[in-house]
């Protein structure tokens, strides 16, 4: 009897977690940690049409908590790329990470979390043969607006040169939390070729497990003008 007293006792005393209004951007994730057992999968579609051509990618993420406010990632990227020798298909980088959640409170309206992240790159598609980067997501929600940030500074090993400097800077803001919210973002890489992309869009929650987006992308690749389209979907388990 006093074991399960203390049990309860616990849980009563352990603070509820922020009732996220999405599960993901479009661009960028959320400091969201899953819960021990559960599981996130993503897939989504992003085209993007440039001078050089229309780039395809269809990037595939996963999301495995582990409990303790830990969860491992994961993700493979599909892409289509036009080249001046040929048109490249297949996959063309797989990363695997961790993520530590430090704060998830619904009466701050307030999530933290931090994480590392390796990538691999092949050839065909990245000068970089692997990446190394730090991960730092917040977000917080101010009444019926959720804003979001995500900062991902470290180094990219390229196959002919040392190891250089990168980073991955995302802003977000998502409106309301009811079953639809309109989205809209801000990613920058910051490489030899800086890339700036706007985006805006839809997100809509059919169901407790499920989530689509569609949305839209302009920005600028180096000295390349970018006009985009994007998708998604998030399948949560359990709902």
């Amino acid at each position: 009897m006093l074991a399960l007293a203390v049990s309860a006792s616990a849980e009563a005393q352990e603070p509820d977690t922020l009732p996220w209004p999405v599960q993901a951007l479009f661009l960028q994730d959320v400091a969201q940690v899953q819960e021990a057992g559960a599981v996130q999968a993503q897939a989504a579609f992003q085209a993007r049409d440039t001078p050089g051509g229309t780039y395809l990618e269809v990037p595939f993420e996963a999301e495995f908590g582990l409990g303790h406010h830990l969860q491992l990632t994961s993700a493979l990227h599909w892409e289509r790329e036009p080249t001046e020798e040929a048109l490249q298909r297949g996959i063309s980088s797989v990363a695997v990470g961790a993520t530590y959640g430090l704060i998830d409170s619904a009466a701050r309206g307030l999530a933290l979390s931090s994480g590392l992240e390796a990538s691999f790159s092949r050839a065909a598609f990245s000068d970089n043969q692997w990446t190394l980067a730090a991960r730092f997501l917040a977000f917080q929600q101010v009444g019926w607006l959720g804003l979001s940030a995500d900062l991902e500074p470290g180094v990219a090993h390229a196959r002919h040169q040392p190891l250089k400097p990168r980073a991955e800077l995302g802003l977000g803001v998502v409106l309301g939390s009811g079953w639809i919210c309109p989205v809209g973002e801000v990613h920058a890489e910051l490489e030899a070729e800086r890339t700036l992309e706007l985006s805006g869009g839809v997100k809509v929650k059919p169901g407790p497990a499920v989530e689509l987006g569609a949305g839209a992308l302009i920005g600028k690749h180096g000295t390349e003008n970018i006009l985009g389209a994007l998708a998604s979907i998030v399948i949560s388990y359990p709902p």
